[in-house]
């Protein structure tokens, strides 16, 4: 009996450690924790909107500290808050599944498909240290360098909190031109 004492404790002990890790994990992040860019010098966004024809337009923003407009950009990514689904924690535990999703998402017309958004930084030994952040018509995800994963991020209101900042970013950056 008192080995199955001792065996339930520690069940109990690692159910407790292992929820208090995954409340820990899905806490609310800022775009700097989330990345692990800090102190961000260079911020790069492409937005994409496709129309009901399939054409394909483009706008790049990249903009540099000390850049008129940096300074607001970032503190408007600065105000996004993502928690990271502690279902996460599987895939990196078990980096061998398949990833999630995947399947081809439904946009209406004059809705933005993607956000892509590069935070970079100065690292140890001169090298830079890049942090990405994606949205896709309605969902949002970050890159994991560490264990080469891209992986799924909650954020409330996800598509109106996409598309409004594709917007904003939209009537700020520079129109790429396509290739005939």
């Amino acid at each position: 009996m008192k080995r199955e004492k001792i065996f339930y404790i520690t069940a109990i002990a690692v159910l407790a450690a292992a929820l208090v890790a995954a409340l820990v994990y899905k806490r609310p992040l800022d775009i700097k924790t989330l990345t692990g860019v800090t102190e961000p010098d260079d911020i790069a966004i492409t937005v994409l909107l496709v129309d009901e024809d399939m054409d394909t337009q483009q706008r790049d923003l990249t903009l540099s500290a000390g850049d008129e407009g940096f300074d607001e950009l970032l503190a408007r990514l600065e105000e996004l808050r993502f928690r990271r689904p502690p279902t996460n924690l599987i895939r990196i535990v078990l980096p061998f599944l398949p990833e999630s999703g995947g399947e081809a998402q439904k946009w209406e017309d004059g809705e933005f498909q993607h956000l892509f958004i590069s935070l970079s930084q100065p690292g140890e030994n001169g090298e830079r240290v890049y942090g990405y952040v994606e949205f896709w018509v309605d969902e949002w995800e970050y890159r994991d360098f560490d264990r080469n994963l891209s992986l799924p991020l909650a954020v409330e209101n996800a598509k109106e909190t996409g598309q409004d900042l594709c917007a904003q970013i939209w009537e700020i950056a520079t129109p790429v031109e396509n290739d005939p």
